[in-house]
């Protein structure tokens, strides 16, 4: 799986862990299902900023990842991911991914192809009215990113954001800012490991 992105590796992980974890039990560990937002397609489409996640050792030493979703021919998505990794001199990766939506969920429960046949959820739980921001997740609450326009934003539009998330049934506590400057590096509630200094 050498050739996925960081990101989309960590989903299939987490996902085959939870199949596992749940045929164990016989039962659900995720909880209640996710509410998920009304989306308008044709205003997601475009560039996102990742501005914040839950960390995990898939995406440790991410710098400024970018998403740029696209209609593809077929009506699909095309997903185009951009990142470094562990600096800013570090060469730009570039990812392309195939997403779709699931009928009759107001376009809000994707799925994503990282590897044919294997596909997986990617739940879209708000989409600002004005599409600045847009939060995606999973049922099983390990896993949650903050989307923006832009690469930064202020802290009350993050804090009432990460309230989003903890009304939702996250652990809000557990979200950390992408470095997508320099000057973020080491800086408070940014995740900066595996981050060189410039």
């Amino acid at each position: 799986m050498g050739f996925l992105s960081p990101r989309w590796r960590l989903l299939l992980a987490l996902t085959l862990l939870s199949s596992s974890a749940t045929a164990l039990q016989g039962c659900s560990t995720a909880g209640k299902p996710l509410s998920l937002a009304d989306v308008d397609l044709n205003r997601m489409y475009g560039g996102w900023y990742l501005i914040a996640t839950i960390p995990n050792g898939f995406e440790r030493g991410l710098v400024a990842p970018y998403d740029v979703y696209t209609r593809r021919p077929d009506g699909d998505i095309r997903e185009d991911f951009y990142v470094r990794r562990g600096g800013f001199d570090a060469p730009l990766k570039h990812f392309t991914v195939h997403d779709w939506v699931r009928p009759g969920t107001r376009n809000a429960h994707w799925r994503v192809q990282i590897v044919w046949p294997i596909n997986l959820p990617f739940l879209v739980l708000y989409a600002d009215p004005e599409y600045r921001y847009v939060l995606f997740g999973e049922d099983g609450r390990d896993l949650g990113w903050i989307y923006s326009r832009t690469p930064r934003i202020t802290d009350a539009d993050y804090q009432a954001l990460l309230a989003r998330f903890q009304a939702a049934g996250y652990d809000a506590c557990k979200f950390r800012k992408f470095v997508q400057a320099p000057d973020q590096i080491g800086q408070p509630g940014f995740w900066s490991d595996k981050i060189k200094q410039p």
